[in-house]
């Protein structure tokens, strides 16, 4: 039960840790296209995308070692499974966090309160 376990936690990893590098290339290919200024933060975070790609590789080296590994202790499963999450919530968060400053641009609230001009 604990490799099952393991394998569905390294895959809910490594699905998110894809999705999220897939959300930054997105905003990556918005700033250069656009030209527009995004914020510090969310350029930082663009700047760590390729620890996103490290990180699910990383992990599975971990889940294979402790499967394989001749004594199977409780607590390094435990501590696989709080480890990759808790790092999964560090990375993810921030990406989505960024992706929706887009959505929620000061410049898109403005424009949707000045007048329709109609033809008039």
């Amino acid at each position: 039960m604990k490799k099952l376990t393991s394998a569905l936690v390294l895959a809910v990893f490594g699905f998110n840790c894809w999705f999220a590098w897939a959300m930054l290339t997105l905003l990556l290919d918005v700033r250069d296209a656009h030209h527009r200024v995004l914020p510090y933060f969310t350029n930082l975070c663009i700047s760590l995308r390729p620890l996103l790609v490290v990180l699910p590789i990383v992990a599975a080296a971990c889940g294979l070692w402790l499967r394989f590994h001749k004594a199977e202790h409780g607590p390094a499963w435990g501590a696989f499974i709080v480890i990759t999450m808790t790092v999964l919530i560090l990375f993810v968060f921030p990406t989505m966090l960024t992706s929706y400053w887009l959505v929620l641009d000061p410049s898109v609230f403005v424009a949707l309160r000045e007048p329709v001009a109609l033809g008039r």
